[in-house]
This record gives C-alpha cells, sequence and structure tokens, in this order.
C-alpha cells in the first residue's frame, strides 16, 4: 500500500485533527509491538552486506547501531549521526572502543551550520527534536550539516534515517549523496504526525518523489516506514536472526 497517496493523508490528517490517530496508532503498537517494524528492519538487514558503510541517521542510543555493526563486520563501517547530547553519550559508552563504529554528534539537514535543538525534560514522552518544539524541551545548539558535506570521501551503501518530522530536510541535504551510484538503499521512518503539526502534511509524497527521482524503486513496509532501493540491487526481506 502507498501510505503517501493523497486520500490517505488526507484522511489521517482528519484523524488527527479529530484527536484519534495517536490513541490508535499506540494501541496498534502496544498490541503488535513484536511486529511493529519487523518487515523495515528484516528489508534493511537484507539489504546491508559485509564491507559496507552505512548511516545511521538519528540513531538514538544505537539500537540500530549494533544490528548495523554486526552486519558490516570489520571491513565495514558505520557512522551513527546523533546530536542529543543524552543519546550520544550513551552512544560513546557503547561503541567508543569499536573501531567499526563512527560517532557524529551532529544533526543532518538541509543547510550546513548552526541551529536549535530541542531537548526533552527527562522522563517525557516528547522526543528530542532539530524542528519540533514542545512545553516539555529546552533549546540548545548543536552543529548542522548537509549529507552532501559528509559524503566527500565515502559515499554510504545504506542509509537509514529515524529524525522525528526532519526527514524531508535530510533527504533535501544529500541530493547528490542520493544519485551516488553505490548507494543502494535509503530507508526511512517518516513520521506522519510530528509533519502534519509542522504544517506539513504533503511532505511523505515529496519525500517518496525524491527517492524516486534518485533513482530508487519504492516500497512502503507498513504505514510509517518507507524504503527506497536500486533495481540492481534490490533484495527481497527474509527474517533476520
Amino acid at each position: 500500500m502507498n501510505y503517501a497517496n493523497p486520500l490517505l493523508i488526507q484522511i489521517r490528517s482528519l484523524a488527527q485533527q479529530l484527536h484519534i490517530l495517536p490513541p490508535i496508532v499506540r494501541i496498534y503498537r502496544r498490541l503488535f509491538s513484536e511486529a511493529y517494524e519487523q518487515k523495515f528492519r528484516d528489508l534493511l538487514l537484507t539489504n546491508i552486506r559485509e564491507g559496507d558503510l552505512v548511516w545511521d541517521v538519528g540513531a538514538n542510543v544505537g539500537l540500530y547501531t549494533r544490528l548495523f555493526a554486526d552486519r558490516v563486520g570489520g571491513n565495514g563501517k558505520v557512522i551513527a549521526f546523533e546530536p542529543s547530547p543524552r543519546a550520544f553519550a550513551q552512544l560513546q559508552s557503547s561503541f567508543a572502543t569499536e573501531p567499526s563504529v563512527i560517532l557524529q554528534e551532529v544533526a543532518l539537514s538541509d543547510f550546513d551550520g548552526q541551529a536549535d535543538f530541542f531537548v526533552a525534560e527527562r522522563g517525557s514522552t516528547v522526543a528530542d527534536s532539530l524542528v519540533f518544539h514542545s512545553g516539555n524541551s529546552a533549546s540548545i545548539r548543536t552543529s548542522v550539516k548537509r549529507g552532501d558535506s559528509m559524503c566527500s570521501l565515502n559515499a554510504p551503501a545504506i542509509i537509514k534515517i529515524d529524525v522525528e518530522g526532519a526527514e524531508l530536510e535530510v533527504l533535501k541535504g544529500m541530493t547528490e549523496t542520493l544519485r551516488t551510484p553505490g548507494l543502494r538503499g535509503v530507508f526511512v521512518e517518516v513520521h506522519f504526525l510530528a509533519l502534519a503539526q509542522r504544517g506539513m502534511r504533503t511532505a511523505p509524497v515529496e519525500i517518496q518523489k525524491i527517492l524516486q527521482h534518485a533513482g530508487f524503486d519504492v516500497i512502503w513496509t507498513d504505514a510509517s516506514h518507507i524504503a527506497g532501493l536500486r533495481k540492481s540491487t534490490l533484495r527481497s526481506a527474509r527474517p533476520i536472526a
């Protein structure tokens, strides 16, 4: 199913306006927590090869970073981008001694410079974010880079993006990176609710078009996750042990 279909976006927008979508999402994740994101995860990991360079954009505390490091092996590299000080401290604790993991305390976006980064109060259910500010957040300054600026030496083979509603800006900042022949797959968590709260209800359509225009086949693995895969390297998802 194409979850970026304009009609489906309108339905989701109406559900958000009626304040019924967030409870539905919470119930869905509670009932199907083990299955939620599983197809996305399996497809992502299946397409990572030993020796790859993988970008983990929005690494948080490193759950995917660990899986990626195991897949690429000693000859591969994982670059974990994470601007949240708390999350980055956990990344340092987990990966500081692992040569295959490179930590970058930086946010990716569509410009190079500095920006406010909103850090939620400890224990809050609100996520840290470059673009979304709530009453439970305090702002700090953080370094911001375009993906194209970080791709000057070695282009990634796989990119995973989970940035709490800033995914469109991240993709706009890596237009040249997306065109590199060695990039086989781009995997994005699309935060519909956060995008809608920013007034960017059509962003999921734009995200899909950016990937398609860069030469990727687009697959929606569920209502919140999109995968862009080059035709020549597409691999079917299979369970990952």
